[in-house]
C-alpha cells in the first residue's frame, strides 16, 4: 500500500527513510530535482499540474509537491504489544473522537515528538489519516505506529489485561493535578473529542483521571496543546 504526503518538508523529512516510491512536481525545482537524482528517487513535472493535483482535497496547501511513500502494513494490537515486551517503558496514546483533522495532525506530530510508542484511534466517528492530517502532522504519521480500533472500552480493557496503566485527561471533580502523578512504565494516555472530552465509559475503565491546573480565566486547552503537556511530563518521567 502507498500513501501521500505534501509540501517540501514532508519529502527532505522521508528522504533518508527509504520509502519513497515517487515524487510529483506542479513544477520544475532545480533544487529539489538535483536531489531525487542524487537519491535515485523517481519524480515526474507535470505540465498540467492543475488536473494531477485536483485528485487531493481542496484547501490543502500541497505546495506543488506530492511524495508517495510506502504504507507500513497494519499489525493487529496483540502483535504491536508483542513487539514492546523488552521495553523498559512504553507509551501508548489513546484518541477517542478526535474531529479536527489538524488536531489530530498536531498530535500525531507531538507523538513523534515524545516517541510514543502506539497510537490508537477510532475507525469511525473520528477523523481518518486524510491530507489534511498527514500535512499537519509534518510526517509524523511514517515515524509511528497508528492502530485503527473498532471498539476503544474493549481495547482498553485489553490493554489492562497485558499490564498497562490507564490515565485519562478530564476536568472531573477529583481529577488528579498531572504534576503530582508517578507515571507507570507501561503507560497508556487517553485522550477526548475537542468539546466533550473523554467518553465517560471510557472514562470508567481508567485507573486515574489526571488535569492540567488552569491558572487563568480559560478553564481548558486546545486537545493537541494538552496531549503535548501531559506527554512531555510522561516521556520526563519514564527517561
Amino acid at each position: 500500500m502507498a500513501k501521500h504526503l505534501f509540501g517540501k518538508k514532508a519529502l527532505f523529512d522521508n528522504l533518508d527513510n527509504h520509502i519513497i516510491i515517487k515524487v510529483d512536481l506542479a513544477k520544475p525545482n532545480q533544487e529539489i530535482i538535483n536531489i531525487l537524482k542524487a537519491a535515485n528517487i523517481k519524480y515526474q513535472v507535470h505540465n498540467d499540474a492543475d488536473h494531477f493535483f485536483d485528485q487531493f482535497s481542496k484547501g490543502l496547501n500541497h505546495q506543488g509537491i506530492v511524495t508517495t511513500v510506502k504504507q507500513n502494513h497494519s499489525l493487529n494490537l496483540l502483535a504491536m504489544l508483542d513487539t514492546l515486551k523488552t521495553k523498559s517503558s512504553v507509551v501508548i496514546l489513546v484518541v477517542d473522537s478526535i474531529q479536527d483533522a489538524h488536531n489530530f495532525g498536531a498530535i500525531l506530530r507531538t507523538c513523534d515528538a515524545f516517541k510514543v510508542d502506539i497510537v490508537i484511534y477510532k475507525k469511525d466517528n473520528q477523523v481518518p489519516i486524510n491530507d489534511f492530517v498527514a500535512k499537519a502532522s509534518m510526517g509524523a504519521i511514517n515515524n509511528l505506529t497508528l492502530c485503527p480500533v473498532i471498539n476503544l472500552s474493549q481495547t482498553l480493557e485489553l490493554l489492562k489485561q497485558n499490564g498497562y496503566w490507564l490515565y485519562a485527561s478530564g476536568l472531573n471533580t477529583g481529577a488528579i493535578n498531572y504534576a503530582t502523578v508517578a507515571f507507570d512504565k507501561h503507560t497508556v494516555l487517553i485522550i477526548g473529542n475537542e468539546n466533550k472530552g473523554v467518553a465517560t465509559n471510557l472514562l470508567k475503565c481508567a485507573d486515574f483521571i489526571v488535569q492540567i491546573p488552569m491558572h487563568g480565566k480559560v478553564q481548558s486547552l486546545n486537545v493537541s496543546v494538552a496531549t503535548g503537556i501531559l506527554l512531555a511530563k510522561i516521556r520526563e518521567q519514564l527517561s
